[in-house]
């Protein structure tokens, strides 16, 4: 169990967002994920990962997502880009970087977060 926290520790106290999602919901994020979004921790806990996702990408990246879930990774992008809106109403360029992984028996996606908004303006 002190493995458990030590490493929760480390991950929340990293500076980029880091996130995992399985079957649409959001199932581990840490304080740097909360602070981007600028959503609350209880108001990401109820949210599903699409409400993230800006209107214009929700198909490419539910695609994409469908796509890599089912072990179809050879034409996904290994880093994909998209818009998300954060609770102002603000729309921010991402770059993801996601790796399959196991949570709770299950495959997931475990990723972090670029902000590519200068560069995309």
């Amino acid at each position: 169990m002190e493995d458990k926290y030590f490493y929760r520790k480390i991950i929340d106290e990293i500076p980029l967002p880091v996130y995992v999602f399985q079957d649409g919901d959001l199932v581990y994020f840490n304080q740097a994920f909360v602070d981007y979004a600028g959503y609350d921790r209880n108001e990401i806990q109820n949210m599903n990962v699409m409400d993230l996702v800006h209107p214009e990408d929700r198909e490419t990246f539910k695609c994409q997502t469908v796509s890599a879930l089912s072990g179809k990774l050879e034409h996904l992008p290994k880093e994909p880009e998209l818009r998300i809106v954060s609770k102002g109403g603000g729309t921010r360029w991402i770059r993801l970087t996601p790796r399959m992984i196991s949570h709770n028996g299950q495959t997931a996606v475990l990723g972090v977060v670029t902000d590519i908004t200068a560069y995309k303006n």
